[in-house]
């Protein structure tokens, strides 16, 4: 089966392990690089798969899909900097 006859959750899933393997592949040979890996996948990838995945149940459509990434970034970075304070 080819990536393109995959359905749509499962090229999802995929790019996610995508991001994260490349991501894990960075800090090996720089550790000091885990805190900005965990930024990008926490508050850049995971929201907007989450989007993607509302998109793809048809929860959202057209220009929200958008606007609820901007939302889901947005609220990861509070979460991070909680996070990061205490």
């Amino acid at each position: 089966m080819s990536f393109r006859n995959l359905p749509g959750p499962a090229k999802l899933a995929l790019a996610i392990i995508a991001w994260a393997l490349i991501l894990w592949v960075f800090t090996l040979g720089y550790p000091a690089f885990t805190p900005v890996a965990r930024f990008i996948f926490g508050v850049l990838v995971l929201p907007c798969a989450l989007a993607e995945w509302l998109r793809m149940k048809g929860m959202v459509a057209g220009r929200a899909v958008s606007v609820l990434r901007l939302v889901f970034i947005a609220f990861a970075v509070l979460l991070w900097l909680i996070n990061t304070r205490t």
